[in-house]
């Protein structure tokens, strides 16, 4: 019998871990630029290389899951993690360290998808949410840690080393995870046709403007992951306050999908969809202040960060979790791994563009920007609000398109 708490635990410090180089690797953002004579668009490729292995992997894992259980894949997914960080920490050229970081992304996408069985597993619906939102953690947690040790390891051993302790930590924590939690998501008994698997997650009831919805949310959350740190710095904060700022921005990150994790559990789950909606808002809001007061003080802008964070960068585990209670039990796994699919390669793809923006723009017009990206995903998702999202898929009526 499994400990859920200690289940979620563990797989909320293997998502840390696995995390690091998503979320913290930002932190040397400028210092990675420097070494590798990269442009904001450049840099931005570089930071979503890994997301990128994730997005075009995450699909495939959750049918092995689905499949095969959590083991098998969780073992292989962590040794192909490790190989392309150590690969990266030795890269003599920003193609070989984009590749290297790409390949480490494929391994690393095991880790959230195991995880996650293991969570919708142990935990009921009522607690769902909230339990997802605290593994989620894990990932801007990964960015509170990464604040300030990044900037240190960096300044001890360059980037070489920062990298090398992601593949230190991704191994330990992901061979933990392997040894506990990973088994818990067992091979379905209910299994699918993988083109009538697809068929039947994408037509669940109002998965398609859900999966838009998360499309718009990620843009901006992946901006300010991306930029956050050369935009505070080129707005005159020294590196030792643009890491408090992303130290906040992370602070903030963990804290919302608790938080929100929380307020859609609310009625017995079915406040998902009203959720999305309300942190869309608060995403907005963050961004205008930010477009307005990103110059007006270190003061100012640690205050507009972290109600920034707040809304933008806590709805992820809303998105996975409904993705999930739309299906039938043999596609739990895939459906998560859909959503998850959609949310990383958008990430992937939009950074680079958003660093062009960020150029052209200058640093006022990209946050307005992110505001009216994100408030264009609001209006979509009022589209899903007062409806329940909550069920299994198999015998749910509900109707959400």
């Amino acid at each position: 019998m499994h400990s859920p708490r200690l289940v979620l635990a563990i797989a909320t410090i293997a998502q840390a871990a696995i995390g690091l180089v998503a979320f913290a690797l930002p932190a040397i953002g400028p210092e990675i630029a420097e070494d590798y004579d990269l442009s904001l668009a450049g840099l931005g490729l570089v930071l979503t290389a890994n997301v990128l292995g994730q997005g075009l992997s995450l699909f495939w894992v959750g049918v092995l899951v689905d499949r095969w259980g959590g083991r098998i894949p969780t073992l292989f997914g962590t040794s192909v993690a490790v190989a392309g960080l150590v690969a990266a920490a030795f890269a003599d050229s920003v193609i070989t360290l984009f590749l290297a970081l790409f390949l480490a992304g494929c391994g690393a996408s095991v880790i959230p998808i195991a995880s996650m069985g293991a969570v919708f597993t142990v935990f009921p619906a009522s607690r769902r949410a909230w339990a997802l939102g605290v593994r989620q953690m894990g990932v801007p947690m990964a960015g509170v840690v990464g604040a300030f040790l990044m900037p240190a390891l960096e300044s001890l051993g360059g980037v070489s080393l920062a990298l090398l302790v992601c593949a230190g930590s991704a191994a330990g924590l992901g061979l933990l995870f392997f040894a506990y939690g990973s088994g818990i998501a067992q091979p379905s008994v209910n299994r699918y046709p993988l083109a009538q698997g697809v068929i039947r997650i994408v037509r669940a009831p109002g998965m398609g403007r859900l999966l838009v919805v998360a499309g718009f949310y990620i843009v901006v959350l992946q901006a300010a992951l991306a930029y956050m740190v050369p935009a505070v710095r080129d707005a005159g904060m020294s590196p030792l306050w643009s890491s408090i700022v992303f130290f906040v921005m992370q602070i903030g990150a963990a804290a919302s999908r608790v938080i929100w994790g929380r307020i859609a559990d609310l009625n017995n789950g079915n406040r998902r969809a009203r959720t999305l909606v309300e942190a869309g808002y608060v995403s907005v809001i963050g961004a205008a202040l930010l477009a307005s007061f990103l110059y007006a003080g270190t003061v100012a802008v640690l205050l507009v960060v972290a109600a920034f964070a707040l809304g933008s960068m806590g709805w992820n585990a809303l998105v996975y979790v409904t993705a999930g209670e739309r299906v039938p039990d043999g596609l739990k796994s895939q459906s998560v791994a859909v959503s998850a699919t959609v949310i990383f390669t958008v990430a992937a793809i939009s950074s680079p563009i958003m660093g062009a923006v960020a150029s052209s723009l200058g640093w006022v017009g990209f946050w307005a920007l992110c505001a009216g990206i994100a408030l264009i995903g609001t209006m979509l998702a009022h589209g899903l609000s007062g409806l329940n999202l909550q069920g299994n898929g198999s015998n749910s009526t509900d109707r959400l398109d």
